[in-house]
Protein backbone atom coordinates (compact mmCIF):
# COMPACT_ATOMS: atom_id res chain seq x y z
CA UNK A 1 0.00 0.00 0.00
CA UNK A 2 1.85 2.48 -1.54
CA UNK A 3 1.04 6.19 -2.35
CA UNK A 4 2.14 5.09 -6.14
CA UNK A 5 -0.21 1.90 -5.54
CA UNK A 6 2.42 -0.50 -6.07
CA UNK A 7 6.08 -1.14 -4.57
CA UNK A 8 8.68 1.20 -5.52
CA UNK A 9 12.69 1.64 -5.08
CA UNK A 10 13.58 4.00 -2.48
CA UNK A 11 15.02 7.00 -3.48
CA UNK A 12 18.40 7.15 -1.72
CA UNK A 13 18.45 3.51 -3.23
CA UNK A 14 18.52 5.19 -6.68
CA UNK A 15 20.99 7.70 -5.93
CA UNK A 16 23.54 5.03 -4.33
CA UNK A 17 22.68 2.83 -7.39
CA UNK A 18 23.11 6.04 -10.04
CA UNK A 19 26.61 6.60 -8.23
CA UNK A 20 27.55 2.84 -9.14
CA UNK A 21 27.23 3.50 -12.62
CA UNK A 22 29.56 6.66 -13.12
CA UNK A 23 31.93 6.20 -9.46
CA UNK A 24 35.65 5.05 -10.75
CA UNK A 25 37.08 3.18 -7.81
CA UNK A 26 40.55 3.42 -9.50
CA UNK A 27 43.23 6.17 -8.56
CA UNK A 28 42.82 9.32 -10.42
CA UNK A 29 42.01 13.19 -10.06
CA UNK A 30 38.92 13.04 -7.29
CA UNK A 31 39.91 13.55 -3.78
CA UNK A 32 36.32 13.05 -2.48
CA UNK A 33 32.93 13.44 -2.10
CA UNK A 34 32.33 17.16 -0.92
CA UNK A 35 28.50 16.84 -0.77
CA UNK A 36 25.46 17.03 -2.32
CA UNK A 37 22.87 20.12 -3.16
CA UNK A 38 19.45 20.10 -4.72
CA UNK A 39 18.55 16.70 -4.37
CA UNK A 40 15.12 15.69 -6.12
CA UNK A 41 13.14 12.80 -6.68
CA UNK A 42 10.99 13.31 -9.40
CA UNK A 43 9.11 10.10 -10.50
CA UNK A 44 8.91 6.47 -8.59
CA UNK A 45 11.17 3.85 -9.59
CA UNK A 46 9.08 0.37 -9.83
CA UNK A 47 9.76 -2.84 -10.16
CA UNK A 48 11.37 -4.00 -13.13
CA UNK A 49 12.60 -0.27 -14.38
CA UNK A 50 16.17 0.19 -15.45
CA UNK A 51 17.92 3.63 -14.83
CA UNK A 52 20.67 5.53 -16.80
CA UNK A 53 22.71 8.72 -15.38
CA UNK A 54 23.69 11.58 -17.67
CA UNK A 55 26.23 14.17 -15.99
CA UNK A 56 27.43 17.24 -16.92
CA UNK A 57 29.93 19.48 -15.26
CA UNK A 58 28.42 22.49 -13.89
CA UNK A 59 31.09 24.63 -12.07
CA UNK A 60 34.74 24.22 -11.57
CA UNK A 61 36.17 26.42 -8.55
CA UNK A 62 39.56 26.24 -7.38
CA UNK A 63 40.47 26.15 -3.29
CA UNK A 64 43.03 28.81 -2.04
CA UNK A 65 45.96 27.03 -0.82
CA UNK A 66 46.33 28.10 3.17
CA UNK A 67 49.17 25.14 3.58
CA UNK A 68 52.09 25.54 1.15
CA UNK A 69 52.22 21.61 1.30
CA UNK A 70 49.12 20.96 -0.12
CA UNK A 71 48.32 19.50 -3.71
CA UNK A 72 46.47 21.93 -5.03
CA UNK A 73 42.88 21.06 -5.76
CA UNK A 74 39.55 22.70 -6.27
CA UNK A 75 35.67 21.60 -6.20
CA UNK A 76 33.86 20.30 -9.69
CA UNK A 77 29.29 20.10 -9.17
CA UNK A 78 28.52 17.98 -11.68
CA UNK A 79 24.32 18.21 -12.19
CA UNK A 80 22.88 14.56 -12.17
CA UNK A 81 19.97 13.74 -14.14
CA UNK A 82 18.83 9.72 -13.53
CA UNK A 83 16.39 8.39 -16.10
CA UNK A 84 14.53 5.29 -16.45
CA UNK A 85 14.54 3.10 -19.46
CA UNK A 86 11.81 5.49 -21.10
CA UNK A 87 14.03 8.70 -20.66
CA UNK A 88 11.72 10.00 -18.23
CA UNK A 89 13.40 11.77 -15.97
CA UNK A 90 13.12 10.39 -12.23
CA UNK A 91 15.60 12.16 -9.87
CA UNK A 92 18.05 14.98 -10.13
CA UNK A 93 20.72 16.65 -8.24
CA UNK A 94 24.38 18.38 -8.20
CA UNK A 95 27.14 16.29 -6.78
CA UNK A 96 30.27 18.11 -5.25
CA UNK A 97 33.92 16.86 -5.38
CA UNK A 98 37.05 17.83 -4.56
CA UNK A 99 39.29 17.04 -6.84
CA UNK A 100 43.47 17.51 -7.52
CA UNK A 101 43.65 20.22 -10.27
CA UNK A 102 47.00 21.15 -11.87
CA UNK A 103 49.79 23.81 -10.54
Amino acid sequence: DSLFGERVAHGYFIVSAAAGLFVDAAPGPVIANYGMDNLRFVEPVKIGDTIQVELTCKQKTPKTLTDPTQKPHGVVVWDIKVKNQREELVATYDILTLVERAA
